[in-house]
């Protein structure tokens, strides 16, 4: 009877490379993962940008005008009511011209599937804060919120006071540009009286389609991560400005020179620790830290006023990124090609 052959099993050397060799597989597998997910979820958050500008365009089908960035019950505007943006607190309830305004949002809601939510709107006390309301400003919409974002779900802000038990408004990650600096936007006359720094969509005014001459090159929306003062139901903060609020006054915004700063996607110019607004500058009771800004590297999610979502890069040229926010048509017609 022969002898059996012996199997020859695994030196220490041979298990170690073994080793060696899967670790180093999965080293580069996991990364080449994670850039597939972050470009899927990149991929969803342009949809959903998109759609909202869709949203934006079927609102104005209705009503001949897209929706200010913040309004009353009335659909009067802050001009109308000759209420101060300074003077607006957000998630304040029956205080005269300090009552925070509904957000565009909420006007939106029956145009991307959520008429059900908006018909349960008590309206009849002419405030968007009143008790009945609070428990519909926490509900969370999906549409609203980028697939990257990592923050909370609800607002951590100081100035919201929900009844007892109930939680804080939900947050989304998608704001209105309504002008180039914060000053034009605080500022009614110098948006509603000239196209220069205005975006579309600003809390003084409703604009109809043919304020926008050229709306493919306009941009009326951008990603935010701000995770304090990004209260989807809010109007007091539902409009922001593209540049850091240091970055020139109203005087400046109706000069025909762009404002002496940066465009603030993720405050890359700034400082990731610099916010974006002190409490001086808006009312709130907190700085609110990011304005347009996002989880994906490099780069803010945009969508245009012809309803298409584009990519724009933080470090874009401050001339190019103040006419894409402008509404007038020969600060914007031949910048396309740097609108990606």
């Amino acid at each position: 009877m022969g002898q059996a052959t012996r199997r020859g099993a695994f030196t220490l050397v041979e298990l170690l490379v073994v080793i060696f060799l899967i670790g180093l597989v999965i080293a580069l597998f996991l990364p080449a993962k994670r850039v597939a997910r972050e470009s899927a979820r990149r991929a969803s958050c342009s949809v959903k940008l998109k759609n909202l500008a869709i949203a934006l365009h079927t609102y104005h089908d209705n009503f001949q005008k897209f929706p200010p960035s913040a309004f009353y019950p009335d659909r009067h505007h802050l001009n109308d009511r000759n209420v101060l943006l300074m003077d607006v607190v957000p998630g304040q309830n029956g205080n005269g011209h300090k009552q925070a305004p509904y957000s565009f949002h909420v006007a939106l809601l029956p145009y991307f599937e959520q008429g059900h939510l908006y018909e349960q709107i008590d309206f009849a006390h002419h405030e968007a804060f009143a008790p009945a309301n609070y428990p519909l400003a926490a509900k969370m919409i999906p549409v609203l919120n980028c697939p990257s974002y990592r923050g909370p779900a609800n607002s951590t802000a100081k100035d919201y006071a929900p009844p007892a038990g109930g939680a804080k408004p939900a947050l989304t990650n998608y704001k209105a540009l309504g002008a180039t600096t914060l000053a034009c936007l605080q500022d009614s006359k110098s948006v509603t009286s000239d196209q220069l720094n205005g975006g579309l969509l600003h809390p003084y005014a409703s604009y109809r389609l043919k304020d926008m001459p050229a709306p493919s090159q306009t941009a009326i929306l951008a990603e935010t991560k701000e995770e304090k003062y990004s209260a989807w139901w809010d109007g007091t903060t539902a409009s922001m400005p593209g540049f850091h609020p240091g970055s020139g006054n109203v005087q400046d915004d109706r000069l025909p020179t762009p404002p002496a700063g940066v465009p603030a996607l993720n405050l890359s110019a700034q400082g990731a620790q610099t916010n974006f607004m002190t409490t001086a500058q808006f009312g709130g009771q907190e700085d609110m830290q990011w304005g347009p800004s996002s989880e994906h590297p490099g780069l803010v999610n945009h969508a245009n006023g012809g309803t298409e979502s584009r990519s724009i890069n933080n470090d874009i040229d401050p001339v190019v990124y103040r006419a894409l926010i402008s509404r007038r048509a020969d600060d914007n017609a031949d910048i396309g090609d740097l609108f990606k």
